[in-house]
Parts: C-alpha cells; structure tokens; sequence
C-alpha cells in the first residue's frame, strides 16, 4: 500500500504533464497556422514584385511553414505514441530551429541593411549574425538527445553549452540588429523623416527587441535550470513562436487597409522598395 501511495502521484503528474504538453502543441500549431496563412496572403500579393518585397515574405514563410509541420508531427506522436520514431522528431526539431532563427535573423537584417545604403561592413556583419545563428541551430542536432519512455512518448536531453551558445547568438544578435536598427530610424528622422512615423517605428522596434530578449533569457534560464526536465525543446519552440509572431505581425498587419493607412511593418521595408527598384 505504501508504494501506491508513493507512485500515485508520480502517475497523475505524468497524465497532467502529458495534457499540458498536447495543449500546448496544438496552440503552437493553431498560431503557427495563423501566421502561415497571413504570411502566404501577404506573398500572393506581392507575386508580381521583385528584390526583398518578394524575398522578405518568402522569409517570413519559412519558420512557420516548417514549425507546422513539426508541431503536427509532435503532436501526433504525441498522442499515437509509437507514430514515429525519436530519431525522426530530432531532426524536425533541428530544422525547425536552425532554419526558423536564420530566416528571422536575414528579415531583420535586411530591415537595416536596405535603409542604411547597403554598407559592405554591414553586409559582412549581417553575413556573420546569419551564419553564427544558422550553424548555432544546426549543432543542435548534437547537443539534443532523444529517448522514448515506456509509453513511447519522446523526452528530450539538452546540453547545457549549447544552451548557452544558442542563448548568447540569440543576445548578441537581436541586439546589435535591433540596435542599428533603431540607429537608422535616428539618421533618417534627421533627413526629414516623418516625427511622427519615426516615434511609431521607433516604439515598435524597441518593443519588439524587449519581448525577443526577454523570451530568451527566460527560455535560458528554463532549460539551464532544468525547470522543464525532458521537456525542453517544447521551451525553444515557444521561443521561436514569439519571434516569428512578431515578425510575421510586422509585416503582414493592415495589409489590406489601403495607402492611406500604411501599417509600421510596411514602411520598414518603403527605402528597401526604392533601393530595389
């Protein structure tokens, strides 16, 4: 009777955590859904254009269209342990998360690079953040060790250099991009940008690059912490939701509101539009 007792509530908070986790996925996948198909609109409407007004949106697909697919694939496995292997899952995860970031990463260094007359320094740095975040996303597939329980559900392992790797890149990154970024909006609002446009890009930016870095550290202190023991993949792709939900917010919001009601993420990219032709 004493070991019932004792495993008792070992068992009702593994069914409790499994319930939180298929929540929790199937949110991710509702709002990944979400931005997939705005950010497929805002492609189809501008099919017919060339240089970043094509390139941008086709970025913005990219972490959504591949996190789809890999919270319905978890999800699934998830639910029908045994659907897949743990070998099949890591890799989606790894792909999720190298591809995800990086394409995030090229948005918004295409945001700065196009409003600041297209410097090679900057070219070269960007090149570097782009580069330093995909590889930091591609050694993921070593760092993340995967084993399935005895019900088949996959629980994950992840090393805690990496982890600190990633959170640096992350830091480092959204930092020095949103930095510039909010550097350009000054040498601009100089030349005779718009005060009040200026205030209303500015507020965003800074907000923007306040919710990022608060979502890493918090993601890097849950999974240094081991605060969601064998469950920390799920943290990261949490992470990667809110940054592609703020992108994807960014550009697509107000799209269809006309001229007159140009939404902020639109004239982020106008000198990018005159730069490109």
């Amino acid at each position: 009777m004493s070991l019932m007792r004792n495993r008792e509530p070992l068992i009702v908070t593994r069914s409790v955590q499994h319930s939180i986790y298929v929540i929790l996925l199937t949110l991710m996948l509702w709002v990944f859904l979400s931005n997939l198909y705005d950010g497929v609109r805002l492609l189809y409407m501008r099919r017919h254009t060339r240089g970043t007004r094509l390139y941008v949106p086709i970025l913005n697909i990219i972490p959504n269209l591949a996190c789809c697919f890999t919270s319905a694939f978890v999800l699934i496995q998830r639910v029908w342990p045994g659907f897949t292997t743990c070998e099949v899952v890591r890799v989606l995860d790894v792909v999720s998360l190298a591809f995800g970031t990086s394409s995030i990463v090229a948005i918004l260094f295409i945001r700065v690079y196009y409003a600041w007359m297209r410097h090679r320094w900057l070219l070269y740095l960007g090149g570097v953040l782009i580069l330093a975040t995909f590889v930091v996303g591609v050694t993921g597939f070593f760092a993340l060790s995967m084993y399935a329980d005895e019900k088949g559900t996959c629980l994950t392992s992840m090393d805690k250099h990496w982890s600190l790797a990633k959170f640096g890149t992350d830091i480092a990154t959204n930092l020095t991009l949103s930095g510039l970024y909010l550097f350009v909006l000054g040498q601009m609002l100089r030349r005779g940008f718009s005060t009040a446009l200026y205030e209303k890009l500015r507020h965003e930016g800074m907000l923007s690059a306040f919710l990022v870095v608060i979502s890493a550290i918090i993601t890097a202190v849950i999974v240094l912490l081991d605060l969601a023991s064998d469950h920390s993949v799920y943290i990261y792709g949490v992470d990667l939701l809110i940054s592609a939900t703020l992108i994807n917010q960014m550009l697509c919001k107000n799209r269809g509101s006309g001229n007159q009601k140009r939404s902020a993420g639109q004239l982020q990219f106008r000198r990018v539009d005159h730069a490109t032709g």
